[in-house]
């Protein structure tokens, strides 16, 4: 009897995640109270619903807050270049992508406020060194789009999760990275002209940091509208201001996120203000008697 052969992990393509047709808007709204929270059981697309609705409410609440203005730092070509950095390696093979999937229908989001050639990270040691919180605003500068993106958000995670399906679990970490990111560190202003570049640099890192599948880094930037090397600087930046603590090891802490998560959504909707745009109309006092009576 011959002997198995020699396992070969970068030529395993696993298995394929689900390409599901399901959307926010069709997929069941998730339960209210925590005790009925039950992340396991949860559909990846009630995780998408609680994410959004907790982040629309949230933008809503801060209203437009204007992107932090670029480092003023003289930076010459050559310490540019060193700031780059060295290339990552990818620990392990992309997904594979079925053939009648491989084709997507590209978007383009609205442009970002910092420029290509603006630093990711100045020099952080030295006699030159910055200020940590302000080489933690340059970083969260990068999430700014120059105007609201066209496309909503429920579409936006959409069209993610319909090109590059992710996890429940996946969807539900990177809600808690933006929770870290946005409500609990408060170094990234949740936005409109934020959320959508937040959502996908979250949701990317969260893939790599629990999810088996790794969808190729081109396809992510390409699904999500924006170029590759602006998607590597987003992820860069999103494990820097969490101090590369984005493993969650329990479901229980998971769970404590999400629910952090939804009860931030709840207290922004109580204290979102009216927009100027609402004009509030009161009938004719005479048929309003009426009626009472």
């Amino acid at each position: 009897m011959e002997p198995p052969s020699a396992p070969n992990p970068a030529g395993d393509a696993g298995v394929l995640p689900e390409f599901g047709s399901l959307t926010l808007q069709e997929a069941p709204s998730p339960p209210a109270s925590e005790e009925e929270l039950d992340i396991c059981t949860m559909p990846r697309e009630s995780a998408m619903k609680l994410i959004s609705r907790a982040i629309i409410a949230m933008a809503n609440a801060a209203g437009d807050v204007p992107a932090t203005p670029p480092l003023t730092r003289s930076i010459s070509k050559d310490n540019l270049a060193a700031l780059k950095g060295h290339r990552r390696v990818h620990s392990r093979p992309a997904t594979p992508i079925p053939a009648d999937k491989e084709n997507h229908r590209p978007t383009q989001l609205s442009p970002a406020e910092a420029e290509h050639d603006e630093p990711t990270i100045a020099h952080d040691i030295g006699a030159g060194a910055l200020p940590e919180h302000l080489q933690r605003a340059n970083m969260a500068r990068k999430f700014f789009s120059k105007t609201v993106p066209k496309v909503g958000v429920e579409e936006y995670m959409n069209r993610i999760q319909k090109y590059c399906p992710l996890s429940t679990a996946v969807w539900l970490a990177a809600g808690s990275y933006i929770l870290r990111l946005c409500v609990i560190d408060k170094v990234v202003p949740l936005t409109f002209r934020t959320m959508h570049r937040l959502i996908l640099a979250c949701a990317l890192v969260a893939m790599k940091a629990l999810e088996d599948h790794r969808w190729p880094q081109k396809r992510f930037a390409a699904v999500g509208g924006v170029d590759e090397g602006a998607l590597c600087r987003l992820e860069l930046c999103v494990e820097f201001l969490l101090s590369f603590n984005v493993q969650i090891f329990s479901p229980e802490k998971l769970k404590d996120l999400t629910i952090s998560l939804q009860k931030a959504g709840q207290a922004a909707t109580m204290t979102s203000r009216l927009p100027a745009s609402f004009n509030l109309k009161l009938g004719n006092p005479k048929l309003r008697r009426e009626v009472a009576a």
